[in-house]
């Protein structure tokens, strides 16, 4: 995942936090400049078109909307609805949020497990391969074949665009031109908005919050081998400071039970081999292990959505070989039966897990006022507002990490609602018509050192490459 990064230039060796920023991929109008590569603009600009079905009106972003962690927004179905009306799938839309990180589909022959791809199923082998699948669906987006597709493109608005990133003559060869197609939408899905890292528990791991005494609570008994061990396979710590991703990638079949729903829609005999449909019946009920970030936000869940909530899911995992409420596996075949089913979790336990998974929500707001640590490398500004003689006010709120020294990275860049006004006064702001970034106060926060303040002042630079730089031209500390 390459950030494309907004440097600030310090002239100043008076505070510690000098200096620059990164962009997190959904800036708004702070500054006028583009974001995304040309590649990554033209990937979005795919992913949210609806004309690219038959019949229109279904794009990538319909079943992956990005208000829920990029799955199917409508969470009182397990399957999602096709472009032809009456056709759905046959299973519960995956998250694009983080797919870019699976590794290729792969038989590791000392481990003897099959490991990342894409789909539940591993049938894609990469997410370039994925990302050309849905289009030719008949129970997804319809199209008939490849050509039909690129149709449609060369007479949308980005046609001109689709050329300027690979060449004039990209339409001469339909084939080449699909594959490319799918590459640029790869490009947007390895942007921040799909890979953000931006919850509690990352801020938790970076020693910036401190967990509730419930959701401590919950993350020892995740990753304890004698109770939840649910980080056997949801790695929750990777000892070389990167960010976890909760899965490792594999399959496995947890025995989850035959979702009614989707046999009604598909047929009472209808029986979802997963794996075993792409390598052999030796896999039979076999799925892959999902991502464990927003899944607060991704119901229903398990690979055919049959249940409704988190609770649900980690009461499956402890009770399921102990409780006759639960129906027969699926799938009897390969069903894991060493790593769950008799856990022997209380319910207090039980709550205090589902409590740990809500901290990997993204989007965890960290303090109310401006703030940075030298020592951290971190700029927070929980309210920025705009303003410009032609422009609207408007107020974001936006995160700064440091990427190297003296550079850092916009992590997070929302826009907000304010309704207390009475804040202005002290609120940082931007202004189109000077291009300056006024920091009235902002203070350190290290631990237990005393609070210093400072004012401080940046002047945007532009730029022929489209980076967004800014000068701190002025810095002082308050008395």
């Amino acid at each position: 995942m390459k950030l494309k990064q907004i440097k600030f230039f310090s002239i100043v060796g008076l505070i510690g936090f000098s200096q620059n920023i990164v962009a997190e991929t959904t800036l708004p109008s702070l500054v006028v400049a583009k974001q995304l590569t040309l590649e990554q603009q033209l990937g979005k600009q795919i992913f949210f078109d609806k004309n690219l079905s038959f019949p229109a009106g279904q794009s990538c972003a319909s079943c992956h909307d990005s208000k829920v962690s990029f799955t199917d927004a409508i969470q009182n179905l397990p399957v999602s609805l096709g472009a032809v009306e009456g056709r759905t799938g046959s299973r519960n839309t995956p998250s694009a949020g983080y797919a870019a990180f699976a590794p290729q589909f792969h038989f590791d022959t000392e481990e003897e497990l099959y490991i990342g791809g894409q789909f539940l199923d591993g049938r894609a082998v990469n997410l370039k391969e994925q990302a050309k699948a849905p289009f030719l669906n008949p129970d997804e987006m319809n199209n008939t074949d490849e050509n039909s597709v690129i149709e449609k493109i060369k007479t949308a608005n980005y046609a001109d665009l689709f050329k300027q990133v690979f060449g004039v003559h990209i339409f001469n060869d339909t084939t080449d031109a699909y594959d490319k197609m799918a590459q640029a939408i790869v490009a947007y899905e390895n942007t921040p908005s799909f890979n953000q890292f931006t919850s509690k528990y990352d801020y938790f791991l970076a020693g910036r919050v401190s967990l509730t005494e419930l959701e401590q609570k919950g993350l020892e008994l995740f990753e304890d081998e004698t109770k939840g061990n649910c980080a056997a396979c949801h790695i929750s710590s990777t000892g070389d400071g990167s960010q976890p991703l909760f899965t490792d990638f594999t399959y496995d079949n947890l025995g989850t039970p035959a979702n009614l729903e989707i046999l009604a829609l598909k047929g009472v005999d209808f029986v979802d081999l997963g794996l075993g449909e792409t390598v052999g019946s030796e896999e039979n009920g076999k799925f892959k292990v999902p991502s464990l970030r927003n899944v607060a936000k991704t119901a229903p869940y398990m690979h055919n959505g049959v249940f409704a909530d988190l609770k649900e899911v980690v009461d499956f995992y402890n009770t399921r070989d102990v409780d006759a409420k639960w129906a027969a596996p699926e799938v009897a075949a390969n069903v894991n039966a060493d790593e769950l089913g008799d856990l022997g979790l209380t319910d207090a336990e039980v709550e205090a897990i589902v409590a740990f998974m809500r901290t990997l929500t993204d989007g965890y707001q960290l303090q109310e006022q401006s703030a940075f640590s030298a020592e951290l490398g971190v700029i927070e500004l929980p309210y920025l507002r705009t303003e410009g003689a032609n422009q609207p006010s408007k107020f974001y709120s936006v995160q700064l990490q440091q990427v190297e020294q003296g550079l850092y990275v916009v992590s997070k860049f929302d826009e907000i609602v304010i309704t207390n006004l009475s804040t202005l006064e002290s609120m940082p702001y931007y202004s189109f018509d000077t291009g300056l970034l006024e920091l009235t106060q902002i203070s350190n926060f290290n631990g237990a050192k005393q609070a210093v303040s400072y004012v401080a002042q940046l002047q945007y630079l532009p730029t022929a490459d489209g980076v967004l730089s800014f000068k701190l031209v002025y810095a002082k500390k308050l008395q």
